[in-house]
């Protein structure tokens, strides 16, 4: 019976035990009851997650994130506020995602997550070379400064300005006046110093020469330091060239210059045995049978002429002293004999006579030949040979041979030679080889190139402007002729692939607007675009599509994606994990007690529980499965030899205080009293 009562008694301590663990495992919120370790959502608060432990609910609080959106609201049933989906603008209902119309056509709206965010539309980028962009009034998007203002005035764009500097055209270019040097006619090449007269724009060769601190027009005469040089101007340097002279005959082997003249002349008459003998003059022989003579500076000597033999004349013989043969006879003459083949004396200094064959024969002397030049010999008075005659009889006067001769035309020099007047044309200086049609101006004797330029019934003076039929090019007169050269026009920007010349203007410019889809759109205006996710406008002549704005996403944004349909990236909502997929804002299972999970922005984020403080007298021990440790529930208490049960009431002496064993030891707490004016007796704590 004993034993019996021994395992009874067990039993009952043991179900008292599991009563007692019972309700210290219970905890209480309102009416509501929990097992240890459950979880549930308290009632007065959905937001905090909480968990039954040791007798205490311990809740986390949910941190939501903030939602995107103007006017979030929370739904029933749920934790965080959501963006209410779809907007709602003056009664018209829009869904997610859909394009909102806005009252500023420089912002692009949209309905997200109940919200109507508008963003700036997409603007093309300026040129580098835009140093002031400007909005213009009833535009969106910025643009470069078209038109300059210069001196208290506009010009437009491209648009010719007034030039301060009358060498210089002046033109608007992307908002700045640029001014370029006006169009020049090219300088001959062989212009080495060229120079810029005052008061005009473009160079020109300096014409006319200073010389010995004189000036000389071009082409002029210049006086010569040189008598046998003639000096003229040219193309602003003294050129000087030999007087031109006659020419030379072709036998003249050894030509001289005479001192103090210029040109050669052939050397007349002979030196010989230290005397001078005229040209054409006789010289003495030192051989009786030769007669001299001078002819072209050169004495040249000749045998005398003999009387030919008689043809009877067997043996002639040639006579001791004498030069010619003879026959051997005599003559009778005049009352005196002659031998044979001997002088007789001669009636007729010009005649010389022998007796030849028992005759007296007179024959002419022996004359040196004339040169072959020698069109009419003469004879001179008093002698018996014929001379060529020197000197020239011109205008009753007598010039010595090879002597000059005035001329009565000053644009030739005469000389006398071999007897007649020859003259030439007097040495001219050499023409540009530009000069195409040279002439002679009057009174003067060389040939010139023309200066000025007569047009349209006007003329005009060398290198002088000639007003243009064509307002697009200058016209100068250069040697003669009106040359026209294009104006000069400010170059055009690199990205210009289609210049065109406007109708009435001179220099091309870029096109401007655009030709799409048959419609013209104009410079910088908006063209409608085939793609609802890009805005175009026309620029620089071609249409240009950007993207359109969009609003910048947040930055825990990893993984952005553009639903379909629509042109903007959004952040992926809801979380996929280990093959399911959990809604924003929901909670996720995990695999470590010590966490609470919830997916949120896209992502399971997880955060640490935080384990309620467990009294110091508690003997702690952590369950399999659980994150926090607990108190052993399992030792009772003992006081004065008598073992109280876990959670089992500890009597006291006084009667102020309540204790019971928890967690093996003995907890005593003041017994809470409510306040009155009653009696309280000795044993009682409250009346």
């Amino acid at each position: 019976m004993r034993s019996g009562g021994l395992v009874l008694g067990a039993i009952l301590v043991f179900l008292v035990a599991v009563v007692s663990a019972g309700r210290a495992k219970k905890c209480k919120d309102g009416k509501v009851y929990g097992s240890f370790g459950q979880e549930y959502d308290a009632p007065k608060n959905p937001c905090k997650p909480c968990t039954c432990r040791n007798g205490r609910w311990k809740c986390v609080t949910i941190d939501c994130p903030k939602p995107n959106c103007d006017n979030p609201y929370k739904p029933p049933g749920k934790c965080c506020k959501e963006c209410k989906p779809g907007c709602e603008i003056d009664g018209k209902k829009y869904n997610d995602g859909e394009d909102v119309p806005s009252d500023n056509k420089c912002e692009v709206c949209k309905c997200l997550k109940g919200t109507v965010e508008c963003n700036p539309t997409g603007c093309p980028p300026l040129p580098s070379y835009c140093e002031k962009p400007y909005t213009p009034t009833g535009k969106c998007c910025p643009e470069c400064k078209t038109g300059c203002d210069y001196n208290d005035k506009h010009y437009d764009e491209d648009g010719n300005v007034p030039s301060d500097n009358k060498c210089k055209t002046c033109k608007c270019i992307k908002g700045k006046v640029e001014c370029y040097p006006i169009g020049c006619p090219p300088l001959p090449s062989y212009c080495e110093k060229p120079y810029t007269p005052p008061g005009q724009c473009c160079p020109e060769c300096k014409t006319g020469c200073d010389y010995n601190d004189k000036h000389y027009d071009e082409d002029g005469n210049v006086p010569s330091d040189n008598k046998c040089k003639t000096c003229k101007c040219i193309k602003g340097k003294v050129e000087c060239y030999p007087v031109e002279c006659p020419p030379l005959p072709s036998y003249c082997e050894k030509p001289y210059t005479p001192p103090g003249q210029c040109c050669p002349e052939c050397k007349t008459g002979c030196d010989y045995n230290d005397k001078h003998y005229d040209e054409d003059g006789n010289v003495p022989s030192d051989y009786k049978c030769k007669t001299c003579k001078c002819i072209k500076g050169k004495v040249k000597c000749h045998p005398i002429g003999c009387p030919p033999l008689p043809s009877y004349c067997e043996k002639p013989y040639k006579p001791p002293g004498q030069c010619c043969p003879e026959c051997k006879t005599g003559c009778d003459y005049n009352d005196k004999h002659y031998d044979e083949d001997g002088n007789v004396p001669s009636d007729n200094k010009c005649k010389t006579c022998k007796c030849i064959k028992g005759k007296v024969d007179c024959y002419p002397i022996g004359c040196p030949p004339l040169p072959s030049y020698c069109e009419k010999p003469y004879t001179p008075p008093g002698q018996c040979c014929p001379e060529c005659k020197t000197g020239c009889d011109y205008n009753d006067h007598h010039y010595d041979e090879d002597g000059n001769v005035p001329s009565d035309n000053k644009c030739k020099t005469c000389k006398c030679i071999k007897g007649k007047v020859d003259c030439y044309p007097i040495g001219c200086p050499p023409l540009p080889s530009y000069c195409e049609k040279p002439y002679t101006p009057p009174g003067q004797c060389c040939p010139e190139c023309k200066t000025g330029c007569d047009y349209n019934d006007h003329h005009y003076d060398e290198d002088g402007n000639v007003p243009s039929d064509n307002k697009c090019k200058t016209c100068k007169c250069i040697k003669g002729k009106v040359e026209c050269y294009p104006i000069g026009c400010p170059p055009l920007p690199s990205y210009c692939e289609k210049p065109y010349t406007p109708p009435g203007q001179c220099c091309p410019e870029c096109k401007t607007g655009c030709d799409y889809n048959d419609k013209h759109y104009d410079e910088d205006g908006n063209v409608p675009s085939d793609n609802k996710c890009k805005t175009c406008k026309c620029i620089k002549g071609k249409v240009e599509c950007y993207p359109i704005g969009c609003p910048p996403l947040p930055s825990y944004c990893e993984k952005p994606y553009t639903p379909p349909g629509q042109c903007c990236p959004e952040c992926k909502t809801g979380c996929g994990y280990k093959d399911k997929e959990y809604a924003e804002d929901d909670s996720v299972p995990s695999e470590n007690p010590c966490e609470v999970c919830k997916c949120v922005k896209g992502k399971v984020e997880c955060a640490v529980i935080d384990c309620p403080e467990l009294p110091p007298y508690c003997e702690k021990y952590t369950p399999p499965g659980k994150c926090c440790p607990e108190c052993k529930t399992d030792s009772g208490c003992e006081l004065n030899g008598k073992k109280y049960a876990e959670g089992e009431k500890v009597p006291t002496p006084n009667p102020c205080k309540i204790c019971s064993c928890q967690f093996g030891k003995i907890n005593c707490k003041d017994v809470k009293c409510k306040q009155c004016d009653a009696y309280k007796p000795p044993d009682k704590c409250c009346c």
